[in-house]
C-alpha cells in the first residue's frame, strides 16, 4: 500500500479534540419552585469542572470520522498481483490459429495444433503466450497469460468454422492486442496461407504498431502443395422445372475426376447424372424435368466421390415456388403498352406478380380490399366515385402506385390528389430537364441506379406540405411523390407509363423500381433466401421483429424475449435456416465463400516479403519500441492499482449517521418544571 498524499496524515492529531471536549461536563440547570428567598444568606457558587471521560462510544465514532477524513484525503492506493508477469527477457507468444473454411481440408486442423504445441513447449521461462482463432472474425481463446497449461488446454477446444478469412481484417484485429502486450511480441501465424485470403492491400497486412513495437512474424506454413478440390459454385433454376448447376475445379481436371452430381429436392435424391468435362475447369449439369411443391423447396447439389474438402461437395439452395402475388391494375385499355410494360417488369421480380388488368368502367370498388396494394396507370381516367372510392381505400390502410399519363394530362386537378396540375410540353423540340434530386434514403429508391439516363415530361403537380418528393429534376419539378392519405400511402410518377411522355418503362431501372415498389406497397420485406456462412440475418427484413430461427441442427437461436423484438442472428452453419415471422415460415440456404474452396498458395515470394515487411519496419522503430515497452509497464502497474479513498468517504458517511443518532440520545437536555 502507499498514499499519494501522505502529509494529509496529520490531520490525525484532530483526534485530541473529541477526547478533551468529553472530559468536559457542561451543567444542565434545573429550575424547582420554592418560596421567597430573601431571608437566605447569600452564598459563592463554586463550579467544578469534572474530568472523567464520558460517552465513550460517540467520542470513538467522532474520532474515528476524523481518521477517515485524514486517509480519504492522504488517497491511500493498494496493489493487486498482475494477472501477468512481464520481465525484461520475457517475449510474448502471439500464437494466431486459422480456423477458417478451407482448414477442414483433410487434418490441416490437427497439424496446426502440432505446430502450437512445439511454439507453447519451446517457451522461455519468462515468457507470456496467448492463443487466437482466426476466422471471419478473430476470437480470444486464451488471454495472455504465464501459464502454459492453460493455453495447451485452450488448444484443445480449437474447431473449424465455415467462415473466411482476410488477412487485413485479421492484422486489423490483432493491432490493439500487440499494442496493449507488455513485452516484444512474435506473432505466430498457423495456417495453409491461403491465396484468397490475402489482403488487397498489401499493407493492410503489416501490424500498425510495429513501429513502436517489437514485433517479429513467424509464419507456419503446413503444406507446400494445394490439394485438388471441386465444387458446386452455383444452382439456379430455370422455367421452374429445370435445375442447372455450374461445377468448378481448382488445381485439378474434371476428365479425370469422374465425378457424378446428384439433385435432392426436400431430402428425396430424384436425379444423377455425370459431371461432364467442361472447359476452363467448369462445367455445367442441367436437371431436367424436376417436379416442387408449392412454397419453398430445398434444393441440394452434391458431388461424388468427396475430395479432401468435403464440406464444399453440398450447395444448398432454396427455390421459392409460390404462385404469383396478384395485383389489381385499374386502366382504360387492357391492350395498352403501360399494361404490358407493368405486366413484364413485375412478372421478374423476386416475389413474383401477376398483374390483373381490370376496365375501370367495368370495377366494382369493393373488390378494392382484396388487395394490399394497387396500381392505376393513369390517374386522368379515374371518375368521380372512383376517386371516392379509392381515397378511402388508402384512408383504410390501402396503397397505390400511380401514374399521369396522356388523360391526366389534360386535366387542371388531379383525382384523389385534389391537386392543380400543368402539363409539361412533349415534343421533338423539347428537351427533358435533366434529373438532380434522387431520395436515395427511401426504401423504393436505396438500392436503384440509372435514374440520370431517364427522361421525364413530368406533370408538374402543386404539392402539399407533408407531401414528399423522391425524385425531382433540375428545374425543381417532381418526378416521383409520395403522399400519406390517412393509414395509406400514394406513390405518384408524374409522367406516363406507355412510352410516350417518359422513356422509364424501356430503360434497365424500371424492372428493378418496379420490384421495389411492390415490395414497398405491399409491405413485404422479403429475407433473403441465400446467405454465406458467419453472416447476419436481419429479421427486421422479415415482416417484424418477432419470430423464431431454428439452425440447421434444430435448435432454436432466439430467447422468448428475443423472439419479440427484431434481431440479427449470426449464419454460423451451413444448411437451411428455418425463420418463422408473422408473415410465414421461409427458408434459408447458407453456404461457405465460394472464395475459400480455392484452396491456391500464397506463393513464397509473396510470404517472404511479408515476412520482412514486418522485420524492417519493427528496426525503424526499434528505440521506440523500448519507450514503449516502458510506459507499458507503468501502464501495466497502474492497471492493478486500486483505490480505497472511496470505501473512507462511504464509511463516513455511515459514521456521521451514527453520531447524530447517540448524540441525541446521550446529550439530550434535561428541562424541568417552573
Amino acid at each position: 500500500m502507499t498514499l499519494l498524499a501522505p502529509l494529509f496524515l496529520l490531520g490525525l492529531l484532530g483526534l485530541a479534540l473529541p477526547w478533551w471536549l468529553h472530559r468536559l461536563e457542561m451543567q444542565n440547570t434545573e429550575r424547582e419552585k420554592f418560596s421567597t428567598t430573601r431571608f437566605l444568606e447569600a452564598s459563592k457558587k463554586r463550579i467544578h469542572v469534572q474530568r472523567k471521560l464520558r460517552y465513550l462510544l460517540l467520542m470513538a465514532l467522532r474520532m474515528a470520522f476524523l481518521a477517515m477524513l485524514a486517509f480519504a484525503f492522504a488517497r491511500p492506493l493498494l496493489f493487486d498481483d498482475p494477472e501477468v508477469v512481464a520481465t525484461d527477457d520475457s517475449i510474448h507468444h502471439v500464437i494466431v490459429v486459422d480456423t477458417s473454411f478451407s482448414m477442414q481440408t483433410g487434418n490441416q486442423l490437427d497439424a496446426a495444433k502440432t505446430r502450437a504445441a512445439t511454439i507453447i513447449a519451446n517457451m522461455g521461462g519468462d515468457d507470456l503466450v496467448s492463443l487466437y482463432a482466426a476466422s471471419t472474425a478473430l476470437t480470444t481463446v486464451v488471454e495472455p497469460t504465464n501459464t502454459a497449461a492453460t493455453v495447451s488446454e485452450g488448444l484443445g477446444t480449437l474447431t473449424t468454422s465455415n467462415g473466411r478469412l482476410d488477412l487485413g481484417v485479421m492484422i486489423s484485429s490483432l493491432n490493439p492486442l500487440i499494442e496493449e502486450s507488455p513485452a516484444p511480441v512474435t506473432l505466430h501465424f498457423i495456417s495453409d496461407m491461403q491465396l484468397t485470403g490475402q489482403a488487397v492491400r498489401f499493407a493492410d497486412m503489416i501490424p500498425d504498431v510495429v513501429g513502436g513495437r517489437a514485433v517479429s512474424l513467424d509464419l507456419q506454413q503446413l503444406s507446400d502443395n494445394a490439394p485438388a478440390n471441386y465444387t458446386i459454385d452455383s444452382v439456379v433454376v430455370e422455367n421452374r422445372s429445370k435445375v442447372i448447376a455450374s461445377i468448378r475445379a481448382y488445381n485439378g481436371d474434371l476428365a479425370n475426376a469422374a465425378k457424378q452430381a446428384s439433385l435432392s429436392v426436400n431430402g428425396t435424391v430424384v436425379q444423377n447424372v455425370p459431371v461432364p468435362t467442361g472447359s476452363n475447369g467448369v462445367a455445367q449439369v442441367a436437371f431436367d424435368n424436376v417436379v416442387f411443391g408449392e412454397g419453398d423447396n430445398k434444393v441440394d447439389v452434391a458431388l461424388t466421390p468427396n475430395d479432401s474438402l468435403a464440406a464444399d461437395d453440398v450447395r444448398y439452395t432454396v427455390f421459392d415456388n409460390s404462385p404469383p402475388a396478384p395485383v389489381l391494375l385499374l386502366t382504360a385499355d387492357r391492350e395498352s403498352l403501360g399494361v404490358t410494360y407493368l405486366s413484364a417488369a413485375l412478372a421478374t421480380a423476386p416475389r413474383g406478380y401477376a398483374v390483373e388488368a381490370t376496365l375501370v368502367d367495368d370495377l366494382d370498388p369493393r373488390i378494392l380490399q382484396r388487395y394490399p396494394w394497387l396500381i392505376v396507370d393513369d390517374l386522368g381516367v379515374i371518375n368521380g366515385a372512383l376517386a371516392t372510392a379509392l381515397t378511402d381505400y388508402i384512408n383504410g390502410g390501402g396503397s397505390v402506385f400511380a401514374a399521369l399519363g396522356p388523360a391526366a394530362s389534360k386535366l387542371s386537378s388531379v383525382p384523389v390528389l385534389n391537386a392543380t396540375a400543368t402539363s409539361s410540353i412533349v415534343g421533338n423540340t423539347t428537351v427533358p430537364a435533366s434529373i438532380a434530386q434522387i431520395d436515395v434514403s427511401h426504401p423504393v429508391l436505396n438500392d436503384s441506379s440509372g435514374w440520370n439516363n431517364v427522361n421525364v415530361y413530368p406533370v408538374k403537380v402543386e404539392l402539399a406540405e407533408t407531401d414528399r418528393v423522391l425524385i425531382a429534376q433540375e428545374d425543381s419539378a417532381a418526378v416521383l411523390i409520395e403522399r400519406n392519405i390517412g393509414a395509406g400511402r400514394l406513390l405518384l410518377f408524374t409522367s406516363s407509363l406507355d412510352n410516350s411522355a417518359s422513356d422509364l418503362p424501356v430503360k434497365p431501372v424500371f424492372v428493378g423500381f418496379m420490384a421495389e415498389v411492390a415490395q414497398y406497397l405491399s409491405n413485404e420485406k422479403l429475407l433473403v433466401k441465400a446467405q454465406t456462412a458467419d453472416s447476419y440475418l436481419q429479421l427486421t427484413q422479415g415482416g417484424g421483429g418477432s419470430g423464431q430461427v431454428v439452425d440447421p441442427t434444430g435448435k432454436n437461436l432466439l430467447s422468448l424475449q428475443d423472439t419479440t423484438r427484431a434481431k440479427d442472428v449470426l449464419l454460423s452453419l451451413s444448411g437451411y435456416y428455418q425463420v418463422f415471422t408473422p408473415s410465414g415460415e421461409v427458408l434459408v440456404a447458407v453456404n461457405a465463400d465460394s472464395r475459400e474452396s480455392d484452396l491456391s498458395l500464397m506463393t513464397p515470394e509473396t510470404l517472404q516479403n511479408w515476412q520482412a515487411s514486418v522485420s524492417s519496419a519493427a528496426a525503424e522503430g526499434a528505440k521506440v519500441a523500448t519507450d514503449m515497452a516502458a510506459a507499458a509497464q507503468t501502464d501495466n502497474a497502474r492497471e492493478n492499482e486500486i483505490e480505497v479513498w472511496r470505501l473512507f468517504l462511504i464509511l463516513m458517511a455511515l459514521l456521521v449517521l451514527a453520531e447524530s443518532l447517540l448524540s441525541a440520545r446521550y446529550l439530550r437536555v434535561k428541562t424541568g418544571t417552573f
